[in-house]
């Protein structure tokens, strides 16, 4: 059930001698990237050792990666590379202009919850009326003002055009399960600095997930909210509209940065969740990973999807009634004519013709790409295992009531 193609497997096979001893390169190639990122913007990292410690420190778990491909390994110092030179971008810009850090980011929604559980339909309906606004694909990979010159800002674009293409072209499935492009919304993990939940689409990477369970994550969303403030400044100030499986892990710190956040969870049935994911990871572990065991792959996905709704039940205890609103999935993705304009109603949205005609083609869109194929058995997993392992949420995912109509 492999979906790399067959020349991403030769290539990978060709080229194994070409990673041997990736662990003796992580230092060299680190100071690689740092001299490249400070002439690229100009800018010193010095101020920045300890995010540049933590990147050593997650190519460096990916390089003890026993199966780590030359593709992967590519890939991941081409990500490292990006993330090392935004991150000096955004300091460089706040420092040449320090009004930005004024910019308001009032009452942001934040779409979140496990994967596959229409966190996408959710994010490109709530973040469709004229007074909102999602932070683009090559927003993330390549943060600049909203009132940058045209010449970079479409240089930018056909830059994250190219890797959407070069992805799409190594995994042709991919498109199938999660649609990618420069200028549609996406994910927040892409810019937040460290989460398990991205990286660990490149192989096991256990020591790096202990690492992350650890983590306070105040300061990643602290630079996230600085990227917003730039990507808003000379533009037109709409209602943020952000996306992620990922926050699960790190509600805590999400609403300490941004505490008028409005989270939206959506949930579903965590025995559909799992297959559909662990399907999902597959595709990414097809690349960076020479050979994979499907069954460390279940259990992986298992273990993590589990500590994400632990995680993030504990946090909800915490934060006030008025951050979160729970969506069901058969709700959201079964009865959207009837309960997304209560949603919306509930987040002080308009609902009109534009935002109806946007949902009827939202929904519309499933139907024009072919599904992909899962099952539990694949990786090891059961029915009655993955519900023993997420508890009472099962069953409170399926008493979870539909929102109401009027307030």
């Amino acid at each position: 059930m492999g979906h790399a193609t067959l020349t991403v497997k030769a290539v990978n096979a060709l080229l194994t001698p070409a990673v041997r001893g990736r662990r003796g390169k992580v230092d060299a190639e680190i100071a690689r990237m740092v001299a490249e990122a400070e002439a690229a913007t100009g800018a010193s990292a010095a101020a920045h050792r300890e995010y540049i410690e933590d990147c050593r420190f997650v190519l460096g778990c990916y390089a003890d990666e026993e199966q780590a491909s030359f593709l992967g390994w590519t890939a991941i110092r081409g990500d490292v590379q990006r993330r090392i030179t935004n991150r000096l971008k955004v300091a460089k810009i706040i420092a040449d202009r320090p009004e930005i850090e004024s910019e308001p980011i009032t009452a942001p929604i934040v779409v979140t919850g496990l994967p596959r559980t229409a966190t996408t339909l959710a994010h490109n309906l709530l973040a469709g009326p004229a007074g909102n606004r999602a932070p683009l694909f090559w927003e993330l990979f390549d943060t600049m003002p909203g009132d940058a010159d045209q010449a970079a800002r479409e240089a930018s674009i056909a830059a994250t055009q190219q890797w959407v293409a070069s992805m799409n072209k190594a995994v042709p499935v991919f498109p199938d399960i999660h649609l990618m492009d420069a200028l549609r919304p996406e994910e927040c993990v892409f810019l937040l600095p460290f989460h398990s939940f991205l990286w660990n689409m490149t192989g096991p990477l256990k020591r790096y997930r202990e690492w992350c369970a650890e983590r306070d994550y105040t300061e990643d969303y602290r630079y996230f909210k600085q990227a917003l403030q730039i990507l808003q400044f000379g533009q037109e100030r709409k209602r943020w509209v952000l996306k992620s499986p990922c926050h699960l892990w790190s509600l805590d710190a999400l609403v300490k940065v941004f505490p008028d956040a409005k989270v939206v969870w959506t949930h579903r049935d965590p025995v559909t969740v799992m297959g559909s994911y662990c399907s999902l990871v597959e595709v990414g572990w097809s690349v960076y990973q020479r050979r994979l065991d499907p069954e460390v792959l279940g259990e992986t996905c298992l273990s993590m999807l589990t500590e994400a709704i632990a995680s993030a039940r504990a946090s909800r205890i915490r934060l006030a009634s008025e951050n979160v609103v729970d969506v069901g999935y058969p709700h959201l993705a079964g009865d959207a004519r009837n309960q997304v304009p209560p949603l919306f109603h509930r987040l002080g949205l308009p609902w009109g013709q534009a935002e109806a005609e946007n949902l009827e083609y939202l929904l519309d869109l499933p139907t024009r790409r072919r599904k992909h194929e899962y099952t539990l058995s694949r990786y090891g997993l059961s029915q009655s295992g993955v519900e023993a392992a997420f508890g009472d949420y099962t069953t409170l995912v399926a008493n979870l009531p539909a929102l109401p109509k009027r307030y």
